[in-house]
């Protein structure tokens, strides 16, 4: 009879312990449902906005080729260089016929004022001023005539030196070392690095849903979600008749230096909405391939109870798929869980 009373007393202990540091010392969480984004995966390959093949504008030899294929560049960069004689002539003949103009309009308006004044005294011609006149306007559209050609002549002469128009990446060099090019042949093709796009595929029995939601997540190299604006979504109008599906480009953050032309990424497209259980994320505890939490049940006790997991959510939580109930109590901390089940095999011991 006393082995029975002592039993039930060591229960009581050990049951008012439970409850005393279940309450306590541990920090509590329910288990709730909220909304989640239904969404398709599907792969995406990053494109250049840009993509750009320069063509030489004037005529020459090939003297210095400075990047080759798959080389980055900044913008200004100087790709190549053509032999530069012929138009470092005509440059020098432009100058030349320019300031030869300039003397011949400057003595053509000396003449028409001093002609001007002999005509106002009644001692020159209406013929001899006409002259002037028209000799100055020959001079001054000569002169004008002059600075275009010299313009055009300067322009050449740039064209002989190649830059780049952007930063970028060489992707193909066309031309070898000393060939002879001339205007429209074409030297390099580059893209550009810092305005990118992702392009991915919808299948037609999705399309309809993507167009009315227009929200997708991207996974970036690096880990990161990225969510473009609902504007940055440009959908194509008509299907793949081979694949059936629409394609769709996204632009992505400028000047991403992680980013490059010909990489694969995962995008997920919004396609509806589902109710979900989740938990946060430092209330699970993880073993290996096992997820468990700590449950506290209405009678205070703890339990360690196996879940299943499923999507991670951006606010720090976990959805649960299996294993709990709505509204169920589990603890915040598993440390917590831990010390006071440490605690109350300390006391059953001192019971005993």
């Amino acid at each position: 009879m006393r082995a029975i009373i002592k039993v039930i007393q060591s229960s009581l202990i050990l049951a008012s312990c439970i409850s005393y540091f279940a309450h306590a010392t541990m920090t509590t969480l329910l288990v709730k449902q909220i909304s989640l984004d239904q969404s398709i995966v599907l792969d995406a390959r990053i494109e250049a906005i840009n993509k750009t093949t320069l063509a030489a504008q004037t005529s020459g030899q090939i003297t210095n080729i400075f990047f080759e294929a798959g080389e980055i560049v900044n913008a200004g960069s100087v790709l190549l260089k053509l032999k530069d004689e012929n138009q470092q002539a005509s440059y020098k003949a432009a100058q030349a016929s320019l300031k030869a103009t300039k003397a011949e309009l400057t003595d053509a308006s000396k003449s028409l004022k001093r002609i001007k004044t002999i005509f106002a005294k009644k001692l020159a011609s209406q013929q001899t001023l006409d002259n002037a006149k028209a000799r100055f306007n020959i001079a001054k559209a000569n002169k004008e005539g002059a600075i275009a050609q010299l313009n055009s002549a300067k322009e050449q002469l740039n064209y002989t030196v190649i830059k780049a128009p952007y930063g970028g990446i060489v992707l193909e060099r066309h031309v070898n070392l000393g060939e002879i090019v001339s205007p429209g042949t074409p030297l390099f093709t580059g893209t550009s690095l810092s305005q990118l796009r992702v392009v991915s595929q919808i299948p037609q029995r999705d399309i309809e849903q993507v167009k009315h939601f227009s929200k997708v997540s991207i996974e970036l190299p690096q880990g990161e979600m990225f969510v473009p604006e609902q504007n940055a979504l440009k959908f194509y109008a008509y299907a793949n008749p081979q694949s059936a599906t629409f394609k769709v480009r996204i632009a992505l953050p400028k000047n991403n230096h992680h980013l490059y032309p010909g990489m694969y990424l995962k995008t997920h497209f919004k396609t509806g909405t589902r109710q979900a259980l989740v938990v946060s994320n430092s209330a699970i505890v993880k073993r290996s391939e096992l997820r468990a939490v700590y449950v506290l049940d209405q009678q205070g006790k703890l339990h360690l109870r196996q879940v299943r997991t499923g999507e991670q959510i951006n606010d720090g939580s976990t959805e649960i798929l299996a294993g709990l109930s709505v509204g169920e109590k589990i603890v915040a901390e598993p440390l917590q869980a831990i010390r006071a089940l440490q605690n109350l095999a300390g006391n059953k011991s001192e019971v005993k």
